[in-house]
């Protein structure tokens, strides 16, 4: 920014010929972006925005999203100051579950996640919602399910009217002393299966709905999933029916959207089955993993397959984890 007149007047983006105040005036929260969209500084360099996603228009106070290489090319419909955001030419397109995405393109695997090709390199967001609302309070025995003909899950209840307008006799009492059990006891701990993972290959991310934790409030948790390596071959030994795992000689780095973990391990992945049947992991567990990222360091929940086997269904596998996911040590 050029400014003119003093600190004091104002200052002019050489971008727009925009005039900017000298002090920036922004709403106290950001704007609540999409799953996936980034926050981008106006043209002023002051406030956050949702960054235009591609081939959406866009303009100098209307940025595209510059962490996927997108840029705004101007002039189209022959306006000189608005244009499309287009990825760069540079950037590499993605494999990903037997298709091909280009640079900076969005794509649905399924209804519950939104994935990025970014340069060769796959990024997924869940679009559940992050928090659940609470079941109905007239509900004992409720229940997650996914509703047939809706994505994400919704609470089911189980009682048979066992629940009436009027309270009943008291469970608890408090008498010369007595108190109520603290938060923590009152909390029921309710936990859904993790969905499957969003790619038959390669890395995907498969989520769940909890309310283990200090609050007692349900939220969204993903981990990363590997089912089976993309490249994977099929026995050669036809008497073999399954090659049911398959793990690297040596421990190797696991990576994910430009990132890498700290530690090198032995990931396990599912093999083939040659009679027809699917090969899925029968017994898993979540690890938390320290990863190396461009942005910085950060821990991500990772699927650790320890067993898997030939099934005629794919379904979900038995995941062993406990609500609070440790990190894995070798």
């Amino acid at each position: 920014l050029v400014c003119v007149n003093g600190w004091l007047s104002f200052c002019v983006s050489p971008a727009t010929g925009c005039e900017c105040p000298a002090e920036c005036s922004c709403d106290p929260l950001p704007p609540l972006c999409l799953p996936g969209v980034s926050w981008v500084t106006d043209h002023c360099g002051c406030c956050k925005l949702c960054a235009r996603q591609l081939n959406e228009a866009c303009s100098a106070t209307e940025p595209c999203d510059h962490i996927k290489g997108l840029r705004c090319h101007l002039g189209a419909g022959g306006d000189p100051e608005r244009g499309l955001c287009q990825a760069e030419a540079y950037g590499l397109p993605c494999a990903f579950n037997g298709r091909v995405y280009q640079h900076g393109e969005d794509f649905l695997p399924n209804c519950q996640h939104q994935c990025t090709c970014m340069n060769g390199v796959v990024g997924c967001m869940p679009l559940c919602p992050y928090q659940v609302p609470l079941p109905q309070w007239r509900c004992s025995h409720s229940r997650l399910v996914q509703a047939e003909g809706s994505c994400c899950e919704e609470w089911v209840c189980d009682d048979v009217n066992s629940i009436s307008e009027e309270p009943g006799n008291p469970t608890h009492t408090s008498l010369g002393g007595d108190t109520f059990r603290n938060k923590e006891s009152r909390c029921l701990p309710q936990t859904t299966e993790w969905t499957q993972c969003s790619t038959t290959c390669g890395m995907g991310i498969s989520s769940r709905v909890t309310n283990n934790n200090p609050e007692c409030q349900l939220v969204r948790e993903t981990r990363l999933c590997q089912i089976q390596h993309c490249e994977l071959q099929l026995p050669k030994n036809n008497k073999k029916k399954c090659q049911r795992t398959f793990r690297p000689h040596k421990p190797i780095s696991i990576t994910f959207s430009g990132c890498f973990t700290a530690r090198r391990y032995r990931p396990r992945t599912c093999g083939a089955c040659t009679d027809g049947r699917c090969c899925a992991p029968s017994v898993s567990r979540t690890v938390q993993l320290h990863f190396h990222c461009p942005s910085g360091d950060t821990f991500y929940n990772v699927m650790w397959i320890q067993r898997c086997s030939c099934s005629t269904s794919c379904g979900k596998d038995t995941d062993h984890s406990i609500a609070k996911a440790r990190e894995i040590a070798f």
